[in-house]
C-alpha cells in the first residue's frame, strides 16, 4: 500500500492507492469495496498522464522535459507571437484586439488568429509561468529568495528502524490530533525504511486546495517527527502553494477555471488559423490575370470614333464564360493595361467582342488600340472579371448608355432580350453619327424597349432625364455608363427616388476628387507581414509599396476597375475611387489602394 486519501464527513470515498497505481475506493463508513481503477485510468486519468508526462519511470526527468519544453513553446509561440504582433501605437492596438466575424477568407482567419491569440496568450502565459514552480528548483528558489524566506528543509529521517510500522489509524488519530479541523487527509507511506511517514492537511478554513499542512510521522512509534502547519509556513511557501493552484484551476472558483478551459481551447483554433492562413497563402495560387492570348479576328469601324474588335482564343483554348457587365483586361504593351466590357452575348462561348473609343486626351491606350492594333495580331487579355453585374431578381431593369457606355449595357439588353425579362434602354449620343451599335438596336426585336436620343440641348435632356426617373416602378434596378458628367447627373436626379442599393453605376473614368484636394502623408500597416510603411503626399499606397519591394495587383490605377480592391482592418480611408459604392464605404472594410488615401494618420 502505498497512499490514503481520505475526505472529512464521508464527503467521498476513501482511496487506497499501491504501488502499481493501481486504486480501491471504500466506503469510509462500512469499509465495503465501491469499485477500482488504475490511478490514470479513464479519460481525465489518461489526460493527465499525458500531460504530466507521468508514463516516464523517473518523475524528475518527467517533470524537466514537460517544464523545459513548455518554457520553449512559450517563448516561441507566445512571447514570439506578441513580438510579431504588437502594434505600433495605441489606436492599432485597439484594432488588434477586435474581432470582425464579417471578414472573409485569409482577412478573417488573420483576424480570428490574431485576436484569440492575443487573449489566448496571457492565459497560456499564466500556465507557463506558474508551472515552473514545480517544475525547476531555480523558479522555486526565485520565489523563496525573493520574499527573503528560508528554504524548506528536507525531510526527517526516522532514527530506529523496526520490523513492522504501525496501523493506519495510529497515524490518523496522531494527524486529527494535531489537525483538529482537517478536510482532506493524504497520508502517503515510505518507500524507504528510513523514510517516515508524509501525511499532508487540506484543512476546513485552507484559503485553497493547495494550502497545505504537512505532518512527518515516525513509522514504527508514531511519534512526530515534524510539524508543518499552513498558517505559519513563509510567506515563499505561501505564494509557491497558491500557484500551484492557480495552475490547475483551483483558484478563483468557476470563473477561473472556465478562463483556463477557453485559454487552452484558444490553441487548437490558433493551430488551425493559423495553418490555414498559411496554406492559402502558400498552395492557393493567385489567378493568372494575364493567361489568355486572344487573336483579333476582325476590326470594324462602328462610328468615326469608335472601333469594334472581335477576338478569338489564339490556341484553341475555350475562352472562360463570362456574364453581362463583364469586362477583360487588355494589354497593349508590357506596361500598358486598359480595361473593355465585353458587348456581345454571354452565349456566345468562342469569341470576346469589345468596342474602344478613341479618346481625344488618351494617356495612350485608346490611341494605340486604334494605331497599333491590326487584324490577326495577338492581344495578352486577362479572364474576364465582372463588378457590373445584372441582378435577375429585378422586376424590371432601366439601362442609361451615355456614349462609349453602351458596350456593357448592350451585353445586358442582349441577356435580357434573351430571357423576355422587363428592360428599357435609353442611348444618349451627340448624334446619329456618333451612336454606336445604332443599326443592331434599331433590329425589329428591341423596338419599344430601345431608345435613342441625339443632338438635344442640356437643359432639354436634363428635363427628360428627370421625368425618366422622378417614379421608380416597385422591383426596378437602374444601371447607368457613360462619361462622368453624365453619371453625376444621372445618380443626382435618381437619388430622390431611387435606393442605392437599387443604382449600379460602371465608371469608364477616374474620379475628380481623385487627384483633388489635400494630400497629406500617413502609414498603412500590412497585416499579414506585420510592416508599417509611410506614404509621402506624392504618391499613391501603391507606389509607397512597390518602392519597398511589396506589389500590388493593379490595372487601371485610376480608381475604376477594381482589381487592386483590398481589405481595410482599421483607420479611415480618404476614398477617391469610382469604384466602391456609398455603402461600400460606410462599411469601412475596403479600400482602393491606387488612388484612394487616408484621413487617420494609420489606416
Amino acid at each position: 500500500m502505498a497512499r490514503i486519501e481520505i475526505l472529512e464527513g464521508g464527503d467521498g470515498a476513501t482511496t487506497i492507492r499501491f504501488a502499481d497505481k493501481q486504486g480501491v475506493y471504500v466506503n469510509p463508513c462500512t469499509g465495503s469495496v465501491l469499485g477500482q481503477q488504475h490511478q490514470w485510468g479513464g479519460f481525465f486519468g489518461s489526460v493527465e498522464q499525458l500531460h504530466r508526462l507521468l508514463f516516464i519511470d523517473d518523475a524528475d526527468i518527467a517533470e524537466f522535459i514537460g517544464g523545459s519544453t513548455s518554457l520553449v513553446l512559450a517563448l516561441i509561440t507566445v512571447v514570439g507571437g506578441l513580438i510579431v504582433w504588437w502594434p505600433p501605437n495605441l489606436k492599432a492596438l485597439k484594432s488588434a484586439l477586435t474581432f470582425r466575424p464579417h471578414l472573409t477568407g485569409r482577412a478573417f482567419d488573420l483576424n480570428l488568429h490574431r485576436t484569440i491569440g492575443v487573449y489566448a496568450s496571457l492565459i497560456l502565459l499564466m500556465s507557463t509561468v506558474t508551472s515552473l514552480t514545480f517544475t525547476f528548483e531555480w523558479a522555486r528558489h526565485a520565489i523563496f529568495s525573493a520574499t527573503s524566506s528560508p528554504w524548506p528543509a528536507p525531510k526527517p529521517t526516522v532514527s530506529a528502524i523496526r520490523s513492522e510500522m504501525l496501523p493506519a489509524e495510529t497515524f490518523m488519530k496522531q494527524t486529527l490530533s494535531l489537525v483538529a479541523a482537517a478536510r482532506e487527509i493524504t497520508l502517503t507511506y515510505p518507500r524507504k525504511a528510513s523514510s517516515p511517514v508524509e501525511i499532508y492537511v487540506i484543512e476546513r478554513n485552507a484559503p485553497h486546495p493547495n494550502a497545505r499542512t504537512y505532518l512527518y510521522l515516525d513509522p514504527y512509534t508514531g511519534e512526530a517527527l515534524r510539524f508543518e502547519p499552513y498558517a505559519t509556513s513563509s510567506v515563499g511557501n505561501r505564494i509557491y502553494r497558491w500557484l500551484g493552484s492557480l495552475h490547475t484551476g483551483n483558484v478563483g472558483g468557476l470563473p477561473v477555471q472556465l478562463l483556463l478551459f477557453a485559454g487552452i481551447l484558444g490553441v487548437p483554433v490558433l493551430a488551425y488559423t493559423g495553418i490555414r492562413s498559411y496554406l492559402r497563402r502558400k498552395f492557393i495560387a493567385r489567378e493568372d490575370v494575364r493567361g489568355l492570348q486572344a487573336r483579333v479576328k476582325t476590326i470594324s469601324s462602328e462610328t468615326s470614333e469608335i472601333k469594334v474588335f472581335e477576338l478569338y482564343s489564339a490556341n484553341r483554348v475555350p475562352l472562360p464564360a463570362f456574364t453581362p457587365g463583364a469586362h477583360i483586361d487588355v494589354w497593349i504593351d508590357e506596361d500598358l493595361v486598359r480595361q473593355y466590357s465585353l458587348c456581345n452575348g454571354s452565349d456566345e462561348k468562342n469569341r470576346y467582342v469589345i468596342a474602344v473609343k478613341r479618346e481625344p486626351d488618351s494617356r495612350g491606350g485608346s490611341r494605340a488600340m486604334h494605331e497599333r492594333i491590326a487584324e490577326g495580331g495577338v492581344l495578352s487579355i486577362s479572364t474576364p472579371r465582372n463588378h457590373f453585374p445584372l441582378d435577375l431578381s429585378a422586376t424590371h431593369h432601366l439601362l442609361l448608355a451615355g456614349g462609349i457606355g453602351i458596350t456593357p449595357l448592350l451585353s445586358m439588353a442582349r441577356e435580357l432580350q434573351k430571357l423576355n425579362a422587363s428592360f428599357a434602354l435609353q442611348y444618349f449620343a451627340r448624334s446619329v453619327g456618333y451612336t454606336a451599335f445604332h443599326g443592331f438596336l434599331s433590329r425589329p426585336e428591341f423596338r419599344g424597349k430601345v431608345r435613342c436620343h441625339s443632338a438635344r440641348e442640356v437643359d432639354a435632356l436634363r428635363l427628360y432625364r428627370r421625368k425618366l426617373l422622378w417614379h421608380r416602378p416597385r422591383g426596378a434596378r437602374l444601371y447607368v455608363c457613360g462619361p462622368r458628367p453624365f453619371m453625376d447627373l444621372v445618380e443626382e436626379i435618381a437619388t430622390a427616388s431611387w435606393p442605392p442599393q437599387t443604382i449600379h453605376a460602371e465608371y469608364f473614368n477616374a474620379n475628380p476628387m481623385a487627384y483633388a484636394g489635400a494630400r497629406a502623408p500617413f502609414e498603412v500597416t500590412l497585416a499579414l507581414s506585420g510592416g508599417t510603411y509611410s506614404v509621402s503626399a506624392d504618391k499613391t499606397i501603391v507606389q509607397a509599396l512597390e518602392g519597398r519591394g511589396i506589389e500590388i495587383p493593379t490595372s487601371c490605377e485610376q480608381g475604376v476597375c477594381g482589381t487592386c480592391v483590398t481589405g481595410l482592418l482599421d483607420g479611415e480611408a480618404d476614398h477617391r475611387d469610382a469604384f466602391l459604392t456609398d455603402a461600400e464605404r460606410r462599411a469601412g472594410d475596403k479600400i482602393m489602394p491606387c488612388v484612394s488615401r487616408a484621413k487617420s494618420k494609420l489606416l
